[in-house]
């Protein structure tokens, strides 16, 4: 009898054990996984995450509207529509709100107003809150294997919800302070701007099409976003060249063209101090170097940047549609021709390519 205890006791322990180690090992994967993405991967990979560790049908992340009460829909998989949205004055989802813990629902139907989720059965609720407030919910339903949502599905979830509602919190911070940084940027390249009648708005043309290049490419989010930090900073350093070499209207001589032609490394020394920064400054640092490699830096084909690559073709592109006080604009048409003929020898010949398809199904009203 003693060594059937003994031995439903070590069953018992070693139960837990592995429970213990499940929840750690989902915690260090979730960490893992959740530490370099934005908001919308957070809620798509929590919603995945979510299906697959409790094993349900349906699962959506429920963002909390401000002020108001109600809840919209951030992500979702199954049974729920991704512009549902919920009021969160209702009695049972408002308990979860408020009391922060996880509640389910067996029999759905009995506590939920009619027609209040059309379809689902068991339904088991999880806030998500983070470290300062509750950001929303998470809601599961049909699980997979049974109706009924037992108390290690509720440990796994609030697992899952507790992780994931730290990382958003972060992602939101930095989106907060990315924000931040881009609008110094821009109002700093308008001060610049101002000094010379003659680049006002040009680095915004050539940020919209250098993202434009990108989507064509099929860049994700993340490196679209660098690309625009380094398209707004891609001629920061035109603040070293004298005023009145940049508004000259007679043609420039040989040594203002080369002073000109410091600028990328002038902007890239100027930036240097931005360690998070590297690829942009690269970006800036190279974004004259020619394909066939008779550029500033003697760098060629791949060698380049990719960032730096796109701007190549998005620069000339703008100062060649754009006035100068030495020449007039050439049209569009001109200048797509110029940059065509170009491909292969000044600029890499998919971006030109990606450029062209894009630039043509464009609304030409918002071009020069």
């Amino acid at each position: 009898m003693e060594n059937n205890n003994v031995l439903g006791d070590l069953h018992l322990t070693v139960r837990e054990l592995s429970n213990v180690y499940e929840e750690l090992s989902l915690l260090y994967k979730l960490s893992e996984l959740f530490s370099t993405l934005n908001v919308n991967e957070i809620c798509e990979n929590l919603v995945n995450e979510a299906v697959a560790t409790v094993g349900v049908k349906t699962a959506a992340v429920l963002f909390l509207n401000g002020g108001n009460q109600t809840l919209y829909t951030r992500a979702c998989k199954g049974n729920w529509d991704k512009n549902r949205i919920v009021d969160g004055g209702t009695e049972f989802i408002a308990d979860v709100l408020e009391q922060g813990k996880p509640m389910a629902f067996c029999k759905f139907e009995e506590v939920a107003p009619e027609d209040y989720f059309p379809g689902l059965k068991s339904v088991l609720l999880c806030p998500l809150a983070g470290k300062g407030k509750t950001i929303g919910l998470m809601i599961l339903a049909d699980k997979s294997s049974e109706n009924e949502f037992y108390s290690n599905d509720v440990k796994l979830l609030r697992v899952i919800s507790t992780q994931a509602a730290m990382a958003i919190e972060n992602a939101f911070l930095y989106q907060e302070i990315e924000d931040l940084l881009l609008g110094t940027i821009k109002s700093f390249v308008k001060a610049l701007e101002t000094t010379t009648q003659w680049t006002a708005g040009h680095t915004e043309r050539v940020t919209i099409y250098a993202l434009g290049i990108a989507e064509e490419i099929g860049l994700d989010e993340k490196q679209i976003e660098r690309l625009r930090i380094c398209s707004l900073l891609h001629d920061i350093g035109k603040i070293a060249i004298p005023r009145d070499i940049l508004n000259k209207k007679e043609p420039l001589e040989y040594e203002e063209w080369m002073e000109i032609g410091r600028h990328p490394l002038v902007g890239a020394t100027i930036l240097s101090g931005l360690r998070a920064f590297d690829d942009i400054l690269d970006g800036i640092k190279y974004h004259h170097e020619h394909w066939d490699g008779k550029g500033l830096f003697g760098l060629k084909g791949k060698d380049i940047p990719l960032m730096s690559r796109i701007l190549a073709v998005a620069d000339a592109f703008d100062a060649m549609t754009s006035d100068r006080p030495y020449r007039a604009r050439k049209n569009i048409d001109e200048t797509l021709k110029e940059i065509l003929e170009l491909s292969g020898k000044q600029f890499d010949p998919s971006v030109v390519e990606a450029f062209y398809s894009w630039i043509n199904r464009q609304h030409r009203a918002f071009l020069p």
